[in-house]
């Protein structure tokens, strides 16, 4: 589970979502804080207004009748129905409240001061209002106290912050959808192209990855593989044409210097010549055999055989070469057995996958030095088949597996042994043709050579 989520994290897809989801999530973020921090600035700014428009008020009052209208106008305000009270408070010079609703004059409050805000009982209050404070200094030494609860105020502050939180936490999942459905677009886009190139390596060369017209990146990019997807596909062509006129230019004379040599060996009645013309004989089988492989090879990499493909039984299959091939190795000193499970159907081009088991076995019983067993064994897994020819001889070393793998490699520096080293590259070429894949690995002791196919039912 940790491994597939660490994988997750790694993939593409996912270094694209978190980062978009995280930008998106702090650009809405700071958005909100600036909403907020706005609203509470013209809130506050709205508060101090009306405070500052209280006290003024009071102010002229002051200037036009004195303390005796000042306390007029402040008792006519806090009187009961004279609306919403305001904060208020008139002292004389001699520190003794002359009207107003609040018992003391609030110490925190300087006698001067445009701005305070603090928690106060008024005279008849049963619990602390948050208010709003002014105060100012008249000239006969009285001190004036101006102000208004803004307790309604930090309620819709709070309600205000509160609808602020749930902006952003509606934003986290929606900011996460878009980064889904952004992350999906782009993942389809790019499986598009996946899938293109997946049917091309399956041997669907008319495959071409899709547009849609945008002109975008991809689309820039799908155009550019069609090209190429194109003129990959004009070369297989023609490597199909050279190919047959290559396997037909060099099989006729290469059959006509064969009959001609048959001549010569029946005309021949000296045994030394005639063992010349049975060696030169056997060359040219060999060189007829070694380019019909050859040939064989590069048309199956470049794809071509695909449409031969059928539902065989493997296990029928390799039952009947095990039967063809027991009498060649009993011969050679090994006993070859095949082992089944039963039936196994795959779609596969049953002469190739015919000539790859044989290239196998005859490998195994030229090259398995000190065995004595062949085992064909043919297993289906629920999303595989696998082909395997194990032996129990000195095997192939781990280091020299590859050079085994290569189009005429030979282990065998001095070319002793016959062979001409494409055994093996068919058996991978074919491999590949049917979306498959060749293993060589030790059998302990000897060699097992799997041949692991795709099962598609």
């Amino acid at each position: 589970m940790n491994r597939r989520i660490g994988r997750m994290l790694r993939s593409t897809t996912a270094r694209l979502i978190v980062p978009m989801f995280l930008f998106q999530l702090v650009a809405t973020g700071s958005v909100l804080l600036f909403v907020r921090a706005a609203g509470q600035r013209a809130l506050e700014r709205e508060q101090r207004n009306l405070v500052a428009d209280l006290r003024e008020d009071f102010l002229a009052d002051y200037r036009e009748g004195g303390l005796v209208g000042l306390r007029r106008a402040i008792d006519a305000r806090v009187a009961p129905g004279g609306g919403e009270a305001p904060v208020l408070m008139l002292l004389g010079a001699d520190g003794k409240r002359l009207a107003g609703n609040l018992r003391d004059w609030p110490p925190l409050v300087p006698a001067n001061s445009d701005w305070t805000v603090l928690k106060l009982y008024r005279d008849a209050g049963v619990a602390p209002e948050e208010m709003a404070l002014s105060a100012r200094t008249l000239p006969q030494g009285a001190r004036l106290l101006a102000g208004r609860a803004i307790e309604g105020d930090a309620q819709l502050r709070q309600g205000y912050e509160q609808g602020l939180v749930a902006a952003l936490l509606l934003a986290i999942p929606l900011t996460l959808l878009i980064s889904l459905v952004f992350a999906r677009l782009i993942s389809r886009r790019a499986g598009a192209l996946a899938d293109t190139a997946r049917q091309v390596s399956e041997g669907a060369l008319h495959a071409r990855a899709p547009l849609d017209g945008s002109g975008d990146g991809f689309d820039l990019i799908s155009v550019q593989i069609n090209t190429m997807l194109e003129r990959i596909e004009r070369l297989v062509a023609e490597l199909r044409v050279l190919t047959d006129g290559l396997a037909h230019d060099l099989a006729s004379p290469l059959t006509r210097l064969r009959t001609k040599v048959e001549q010569l060996d029946a005309q021949a009645w000296n045994p030394d010549a005639r063992a010349a013309v049975d060696a030169v004989t056997a060359e040219i089988d060999k060189l007829t055999s070694m380019l019909a492989t050859a040939i064989q090879i590069s048309r199956t990499e470049a794809g071509i055989g695909r449409d031969r493909f059928v539902s065989t039984d493997l296990s029928e299959l390799a039952g009947g070469l095990a039967d063809l091939y027991a009498p060649y190795a009993e011969e050679r000193g090994f006993e070859l057995v095949a082992r089944r499970s039963g039936p196994v159907s795959a779609p596969v081009d049953r002469e190739l996958i015919g000539q790859a088991l044989s290239n196998l076995l005859e490998n195994a019983i030229a090259y398995a030095d000190g065995g004595s067993h062949i085992v064909l064994s043919v297993a289906q897994d629920f999303d595989q088949v696998t082909l395997a020819v194990a032996d129990d001889g000195r095997g192939i070393a781990a280091a020299d597996r590859g050079e085994a793998l290569r189009r005429f490699g030979r282990l065998d520096p001095a070319r002793q042994r016959p062979g001409s080293g494409l055994g093996l590259s068919l058996v991978e070429a074919t491999a590949r043709l049917h979306g498959g894949t060749i293993e060589l690995a030790d059998n302990f002791p000897g060699l097992v050579v799997r041949l692991r196919l795709p099962n598609v039912r």
